[in-house]
């Protein structure tokens, strides 16, 4: 039996009428459970390299702008340094990422509220990961989210349990007991948890946004910069559709959207 993880993070407000940020993404990285001690000692390594502790959290956006413990890279020799260090890290982790983003000018159009955005988002996160499980032979998953509000956290409680329903009609007719064998629980942690595959999440929750904004010709990033590097690595770890599957795993593999807009197309 294989277990895995699915570790979520977010970027950007929920509410569609706040225009600090336009958009709203979703990060969950898929990780193997016996893969997890070699992420966390590697990026501890990284983290006492450069701070000679551990109990520094990957944040991608003030990874990119040296801000909070990264102002210690004044220097721009030991910046690159570090940022080769992650950039390597990231290549060589075994997971698996799945986004989902909403753009907030889309949204305001269409009339939703902030209840609908968490749902809506939630919902095709945790679909994309089932049906992901579903194609996997002899496997079991778990969902750990980073705990926001305590409405939030509700609404992921009740897409969790709407997955398992009998009544659920979302996942191609696959019978509720098949599901409830493989999905097993949903748990909610904090950063100071120092979870690094949420640390990871959040890292590609702001890779996501920027690959975004460079595919609608909103924002550009040049060649080389750490966005460019982060949104090809991000790329990379994107669920693809595998070459050689049978016919069982492909009806499942083939409805899942690993880069997914919110609302659908």
């Amino acid at each position: 039996m294989k277990y895995f993880e699915l570790f979520i993070d977010e970027l950007g407000n929920h509410n569609p009428i706040d225009k600090k940020s336009g958009l709203y993404v979703l990060s969950g990285c898929a990780v193997g459970k016996e893969d997890k001690i070699d992420l966390t000692i590697k990026a501890d390594q990284i983290k006492f390299k450069y701070w000679g502790h551990t109990n520094i959290v990957f944040h991608s956006r003030d990874i990119g702008r040296r801000k909070g413990p990264f102002s210690i890279f004044k220097n721009k020799k030991l910046y690159i340094e570090f940022i080769n260090d992650i950039f390597i890290y990231l290549k060589e982790a075994k997971i698996t990422s799945f986004i989902i983003v909403c753009d907030k000018k889309i949204i305001r159009k269409l009339g939703w509220n902030s209840t609908k955005v968490i749902i809506e988002t939630a919902r095709r996160l945790l679909i994309n990961y089932t049906v992901w499980l579903l194609g996997k032979t002899n496997s079991k998953g778990k969902i750990i989210i980073e705990s926001a509000t305590a409405e939030k956290d509700r609404y992921y409680l009740n897409e969790f349990s709407n997955i398992l329903s009998p009544n659920n009609s979302n996942l191609l007719g696959i019978e509720h007991k098949k599901i409830k064998m493989i999905l097993t629980s949903i748990a909610f942690v904090t950063k100071q948890n120092y979870d690094i595959e949420e640390q990871i999440a959040d890292i590609f929750a702001y890779a996501a946004s920027c690959k975004y904004l460079r595919s609608t010709k909103a924002k550009s990033f040049k060649t080389g910069s750490y966005e460019d590097k982060i949104i090809r690595i991000l790329d990379n770890k994107l669920f693809r559709m595998p070459t050689k599957a049978g016919d069982k795993k492909m009806k499942f593999y083939k409805e899942i959207e690993s880069f997914c807009l919110v609302p659908r197309k």
